[in-house]
């Protein structure tokens, strides 16, 4: 029986294919995920078995690969969703060999101690986030290669923060400690440029803007925020999603507070154009992790990407939304602020 499936969990298949799990939402005995790390030649390894990383820069055109070919080797694990419109890749839960918990791996290496530098580190940060008050170790768990115990010397620490209050309470105490922020802006700008199609200013600006990535001790870090079940109030079917186009929008940020989660939810008014016609936007939604946490209420932003009509069957509504991380928009979508 498989236990409770969140956001980051990672789900391991009984050939060692390893996928991240997407969102709280997921179809019947399926779970929305990406394919991560597969048995290969790489650095990170565990009990003599080593592995590859599947992306590299973490981009749609990327993804949009790796689907074709999971759809050539695993069929059974793509398909279109009748729910969401589009295809995605998804684990069947009678694949699931293993699965890692965010929340129980980190509990299990603060009881356990850490076993090299980078464990050391991991607790060292959740620990000195805690002392700052507000928060308890509980409020965290780990995930990537710390949580899948393949990390190597290199490897960044990849945390997760349990809790709107609670993420946000971390990414304020983390800015008061001067831990936020890339480690080489220049090489993030490079990163912002190869994926999106804006200026080198328009780049400068979001790069000022990532909030879910800093330093600590000379590593890298990440920081995601995932529900608490309490705040996990949509289930799957509730809303359904249908394509209008790819659209050119101008949009306002109403409410950034469920931007810290996967995928980061604006609220937002504007207007986007497909094929001459003007839609009503009332949020805009990323799967593209660049844009968590990243703008705030009276930022104006313009975006391409997918549009999207929605329709919320439990509050019996009907609006448009903006969608950052699609498979027809690959390499031509972008969000920059104006």
């Amino acid at each position: 029986m498989v236990e409770l499936i969140r956001d980051h969990d990672f789900l391991e298949t009984a050939d060692s294919w390893i996928f991240c799990v997407v969102g709280d939402i997921h179809p019947p005995n399926r779970f929305f995920s990406y394919l991560k790390y597969v048995p290969g030649t790489g650095p990170w390894r565990r009990e003599g078995k080593s592995f590859s990383r599947v992306f590299s820069d973490y981009s749609m055109n990327e993804f949009k690969k790796i689907l074709e070919y999971l759809k050539k080797v695993k069929p059974e694990f793509v398909g279109y969703d009748p729910i969401i419109g589009t295809e995605m890749s998804s684990v069947p839960i009678e694949f699931v060999k293993k699965h890692y918990n965010c929340l129980e791996g980190l509990r299990e290496l603060i009881k356990r101690g850490p076993r090299d530098k980078l464990e050391k580190l991991t607790i060292a940060l959740v620990e000195e986030i805690c002392d700052h008050g507000g928060l308890r170790e509980d409020d965290f768990g780990i995930t990537g290669s710390i949580l899948l115990q393949i990390h190597h010397e290199r490897s960044d620490i990849d945390l997760i923060v349990y809790g709107r209050r609670e993420f946000w309470k971390a990414i304020e105490i983390l800015g008061e400690l001067g831990y936020l922020g890339v480690r080489s802006r220049e090489q993030a700008l490079r990163s912002m440029l190869k994926r999106y199609p804006i200026t080198l200013s328009h780049a400068s600006n979001l790069v000022d803007r990532i909030r879910y990535r800093g330093v600590y001790r000379g590593v890298e870090f990440s920081i995601h925020g995932v529900r608490k079940n309490e705040e996990i109030t949509e289930e799957y079917s509730d809303k359904i999603y249908r394509k209008i186009g790819l659209a050119h929008a101008i949009l306002e940020i109403d409410d950034a507070s469920d931007s810290c989660f996967n995928p980061a939810i604006y609220k937002v008014h504007g207007s986007a154009e497909v094929g001459g016609k003007e839609y009503h936007v009332e949020q805009l939604m990323c799967y593209d992790l660049t844009f968590s946490a990243m703008f705030e209420r009276g930022d104006r932003i313009e975006a391409y990407g997918k549009l999207e009509f929605v329709v919320d069957k439990i509050r019996d509504k009907r609006f448009y939304s903006l969608l950052i991380g699609s498979i027809e928009a690959a390499g031509r979508e972008y969000v920059r602020l104006v």
